[in-house]
């Protein structure tokens, strides 16, 4: 299938379904930070619930994603879906820091179920279907319409939240829902090839990901980087909606319509990458990014009335919307059909660990030098990730290691159209 084709089936309905579910997935995220504060937590108690849900995430992500690969992706993802719409619909009756606690864990676990497996699915099913190319503008224009939805998920929620929190949750429960019967209804399971006919146990699973992962070094550094893009911008996004509220005095529909420019800023970053990435290597663009987000968020640090606050906010999510298509689709690229969800599970689960490390870090730093202070140390973080991205380039450029040049032949005997 040659550039400008027709979509394949399933990225039809990969659009679809990932559209739903991320709708359902960052509803509540305008007013998230608000509902743990009205439970009498403060701001490192604050961070330290999602910090909760990172630690778990970490643990099950791995484990989750050879599960996916084993028993199916489609299986993992509404298994997930059915899972988190659990855990929202139980946020409704929780009282105290304690309550939270146990409810992200439950929510955690339905997160892994998903994350890894919705993506591999939808890249090994366009393959299947014909569709060679790399896996750069499938993932961003994911990107694209995630963001979209969470504008319009973040500005009916904060007008939602106007006449309650328990509505708020019980509406993104509602959405999980709506994802798991289009999931079912709708996706495909494509049939995998395994190394000994048949598929290997969830030990050699998880283990044979991680050998991936540690035989390559672009998967290494990736990994690392996500770890420290992690610890940098969670706690960016736990505590935006406290500095909003502090600086404009308003209700939470405010922070809905927030929600809405960080959206729309990251979908311009996602919506720029293709014309970007044929001018420019995928390296250079990263290292932008980095540089980007640190520069902006320096000004949101130093800012004390809200207009150059929100400016530097909204504007530093412009470099997210670049790098994550990027830094996945390059996973993508260095991991066979048969351990995708895995590997990816691995690259996530750097994610979520340098997530919950940062939450704690420098949601100490919030709550003894405020929430200014906060910014400043991710923003220096960003900065720190700008040589190593310069570093990633020329690492990418080194002769293929092992477990590179098994995931190549593997790619290879599928298609004869290069993948990189």
């Amino acid at each position: 299938m040659k550039a400008g084709s027709a979509m394949t089936r399933t990225e039809r309905t990969y659009y679809l379904v990932f559209g739903s579910y991320t709708f359902a997935a960052f509803f509540i995220a305008p007013v998230y930070p608000l509902f743990l504060l009205s439970r009498s937590l403060d701001l490192f108690q604050m961070n330290a619930v999602l910090a909760t849900y990172l630690v778990t995430s970490f643990v099950f992500e791995v484990p989750t994603g050879a599960f996916a690969d084993r028993v199916g992706r489609k299986r993992s993802f509404l298994l997930g879906c059915v899972v988190r719409m659990t855990a929202y619909v139980l946020y409704v009756r929780v009282r105290c820091f304690s309550d939270c606690v146990q409810t992200e864990f439950l929510d955690a676990v339905g997160t892994t179920l998903v994350s890894g497996a919705l993506d591999a699915w939808a890249v090994d099913g366009v393959r299947e279907e014909g569709d060679a190319r790399p896996p750069d503008r499938l993932l961003a224009r994911a990107q694209v319409l995630s963001r979209a939805m969470i504008i319009v998920g973040g500005v009916a929620c904060g007008y939602l939240a106007e006449w309650g929190f328990a509505l708020t949750w019980f509406a993104a429960a509602a959405g999980f829902g709506v994802s798991a019967v289009l999931g079912a209804l709708l996706m495909r399971e494509t049939a995998r090839r395994h190394e000994a006919g048949s598929p290997p146990s969830l030990g050699r699973a998880v283990l044979g990901g991680l050998r991936v992962v540690r035989g390559s070094p672009v998967l290494r550094l990736l990994c690392v980087l996500s770890l420290a893009g992690a610890f940098a911008g969670f706690p960016l996004h736990m505590l935006w909606q406290p500095r909003v509220q502090a600086l404009t005095g308003l209700g939470p529909r405010v922070n809905g319509w927030v929600l809405a420019l960080l959206g729309l800023a990251s979908l311009v970053g996602s919506a720029l990458l293709p014309r970007l990435l044929d001018r420019l290597d995928r390296h250079v663009v990263l290292s932008a990014a980095a540089a980007w987000r640190a520069v902006t968020l320096g000004m949101a640090a130093a800012a004390t009335t809200v207009s150059p606050a929100l400016a530097g906010l909204v504007l530093q999510e412009v470099g997210s919307g670049l790098s994550e298509p990027v830094m996945l689709a390059w996973v993508n690229e260095h991991v066979a059909a048969e351990r995708r969800a895995t590997v990816l599970s691995v690259r996530s689960a750097f994610f979520t660990l340098g997530g919950a490390t940062g939450l704690v870090t420098i949601g100490l730093v919030a709550r003894g030098a405020g929430i200014p202070a906060a910014w400043a140390a991710s923003a220096a973080v960003f900065a720190l990730t700008l040589p190593a991205f310069l570093v990633l380039g020329r690492v990418a450029r080194w002769p293929l290691g092992h477990a590179e040049v098994e995931s190549v032949e593997l790619r290879a005997a599928k298609s004869t159209t290069p993948l990189v």
